[in-house]
């Protein structure tokens, strides 16, 4: 009886481990960043390289210098995703096998300074995305 007792006490604590708020955000308020634009690839022995040209200007309560997000999905299935920062506008990725497609997608992500607990300090352009099919 002691062990079925223990059982659920156990039982119960796990299941109430998981139900903390504090990594939840209730909003993203603000004004929206806008996305890249003139995104382009090329491809040479080094690998795909992307090139974009990030807006020319912020909402004001973003802090500078942004950053940008991409996603790399090879053949349907995320297969990595870099933050690179400081404003730039290319990255090379070096894994590329032409026998694959791939889908970049590139955001502009800014921070915010923010003090709510439940108010991300994070905020995300819409993505561009292109497309490479497979040789």
């Amino acid at each position: 009886m002691k062990s079925i007792t223990l059982y659920i006490i156990v039982l119960g604590l796990v299941f109430l481990s998981g139900c903390s708020e504090d990594g939840i955000v209730d909003s993203k308020p603000g004004d929206p960043i806008d996305s890249v634009t003139n995104l382009e690839f090329s491809i040479d022995t080094s690998g795909v390289k992307l090139t974009w040209k990030l807006p020319s200007s912020f909402p004001e309560d973003i802090i500078q210098p942004v950053s940008v997000f991409i996603r790399v999905k090879t053949d349907g299935i995320t297969a990595d995703t870099k933050e690179l920062g400081d404003a730039p506008e290319s990255y090379t990725y070096t894994s590329y096998d032409p026998s694959k497609e791939y889908r970049f997608t590139v955001k502009v992500m800014g921070r915010v300074d923010t003090d709510e607990p439940h108010v991300s300090d994070l905020r995300y352009s819409l993505g561009k995305t292109v497309v490479i099919e497979k040789q």
